[in-house]
This record gives C-alpha cells, structure tokens and sequence, in this order.
C-alpha cells in the first residue's frame, strides 16, 4: 500500500450510514461507509456479495438507500450523480455498441488535450475506427475506463475496472490512476485484489454490512484473504 500523504483534505467525498436490503431481505448494508479525499486512491474490499457494487451505487444515487448520509466538499447531498465532481464506472458496458470509438471519444470527452490523450494511447490508437461492438471486452472496459478517468470530475468510483483485461491493459490502468490521483480522489473495488491494493493509500473492508479502516493490508489475512498472501 501506497504511503498516504499528509495533503490537506479541502475536498472530500464522504458517505456514511448507509443502510440497504434488497425486496425487504436480509440487510445487505447496515453501516456503509467510504471517506475518499483528493490524492486518495481508496481500495474498497470484501467477499463476493458482501454488498461493494451496491456500496458505490448508493454513494453515486443510482441506487436509492433506506438510509444514507452523503456529503461532498463539506456540503450534504441526495445524489451524487446530479454534480459533476463525481462519476462512476459500472461492472456492466455502458457505450453504444452502434458506435464507433472515435465518436465515443468525440462525444465524452471535451478538452482537445484529453481526446489527444486518448486516441493516441498505443492500446486504442489502432482500433479508432472500429465500432464499439466490435472491440474485445478488454478493449472495450480500458476505453470506458479512460474515458471516465479523463472527465473533469474530482471524485471517481470504479467499480470492477480490471474485469476482462489483459495484464498490460492492468498496469496501464494502474499508470493512469496513478498519475490522476494526485488531484482525484479515486475509489476503487475489485476482485482483483493485488492490482488494487498496488496502488492503493487507503483500504476500507466490507464485511458484514459494516465497514471498517485497515491500516495494513496484512490485516486482510483475518478477514479477506487466505493466511500468508502478504507474507515477504
């Protein structure tokens, strides 16, 4: 894990209490909570299950909860979704498949020097021009991920990033996370644990409903991973 800095916290996107069941089952959420500051990349872990898609719905508004307190920049919210300080990956596509990539691009993305960026990365470069349907899942989830890592957004929650990606797909995302999250707080929940935990400065383990703060991730063996995963 990431040293986390001492950076002044002047902005931050903090959800607390929050409280979910799903068809009035079992509760899902009891005590949902996640407090990610710009320069944060925040690894949210736990089981399979445990509620960390809907953890993050919750805290963007596309989800509503039975109970939940939001508060971005020090200011109380209903939806996160309504400002243009936070943004969201799903697990699921979310581009046309009609379209093509270079259109996408065109259309999320609206400062010239983040299109360049983009169109120029060696992974899309060559696939320009081909439609959103026709990309492999891995090209497809690493140009929604750049795409949603280029908005003008302070806050990001990626849900599932590394799903179907290449192992360079996965360090290049790494590379670009880490070069946003210095003026980004960015929140991250994944099975791939590893990628993840690479590159965090900040671990939140859901369990039980609940959340708790992990200062190191030797902690997990307890509760996540199997005894001797972080042995040197």
């Amino acid at each position: 894990m990431k040293a986390i800095t001492n950076q002044k916290r002047e902005k931050e996107f903090y959800v607390d209490s929050v409280q979910f069941a799903y068809n009035s089952q079992r509760n899902i959420l009891t005590g949902g909570y996640l407090a990610c500051g710009v320069g944060d990349v925040l690894a949210l872990v736990g089981r399979n299950g445990c509620g960390k898609s809907t953890l993050m719905k919750v805290a963007f508004g596309s989800l509503k909860a039975h109970h939940s307190y939001i508060r971005l920049n020090g200011e109380r919210i209903t939806n996160a979704f309504e400002s243009k300080d936070v943004c969201y990956l799903p697990q699921d596509r979310f581009l046309l498949t009609s379209m093509r990539v270079r259109k996408a691009i065109d259309l999320m993305i609206s400062d010239d020097r983040g299109k360049e960026n983009i169109m120029s990365h060696p992974i899309l470069k060559p696939v320009l021009d081909n439609l959103v349907a026709d990309l492999s899942g891995g090209e497809c989830r690493f140009l929604e991920i750049m795409l949603i890592l280029h908005q003008p957004a302070t806050f990001m929650l990626l849900d599932e990033p590394f799903s179907g990606l290449s192992p360079i797909m996965k360090d290049e995302v790494c590379a670009q996370i880490l070069h946003l999250h210095d003026k980004k707080g960015i929140v991250i929940s994944d099975h791939d644990y590893r990628y993840m935990l690479d590159i965090a400065t900040k671990i939140t383990l859901l369990q039980n409903g609940s959340c708790r703060n992990i200062r190191d991730k030797k902690e997990l063996e307890m509760f996540y991973v199997p005894d001797g995963t972080f042995s040197d």
